[in-house]
């Protein structure tokens, strides 16, 4: 799979706009669930659709060649490609040492309050 998406910029009736078209086609269809019947269909990510419709890959062909490809759509998540997003592991607990840090902050500003309030406000109990 060509990693360039540089195509989906060029102008729709270039030979390389079309490549890039048959290309992504191949890739959304290898990577495409079937829903059962025979015919694959998947997120059209033409300018209209928005990856909201699913269609053939016929209908698909024809509104990326006539309307146009989304030009922010470079990693086809919708299309199975995989991002490089950093993940957190199940086993890595974010919340438990975000809450230590904040019992540590808050333990030691009770500290500093009570050495500011003084002795003497002790002292009239």
């Amino acid at each position: 799979m060509r990693t360039d998406r540089g195509w989906i910029n060029l102008p729709r009736i270039s030979t390389e706009y079309e490549r890039g078209v048959e290309d992504f086609i191949e890739f959304a269809q290898r990577n495409a669930s079937t829903s059962g019947d025979d015919e694959v269909k998947f997120r059209c990510p033409c300018v209209n659709c928005l990856n909201g419709r699913k269609l053939n890959a016929t209908d698909i062909r024809e509104h990326l060649i006539c309307d146009g490809f989304i030009r922010s759509y470079t990693t086809w998540i919708w299309h199975g490609e995989l991002t490089d997003f950093p993940t957190v592991s199940p086993t890595e607990n974010v919340y438990d040492s975000t809450m230590d840090m904040v019992d540590e902050a808050e333990e030691d500003n009770l500290e500093d309050m009570i050495r500011d309030v003084g002795a003497e406000a002790f002292a009239q109990a």
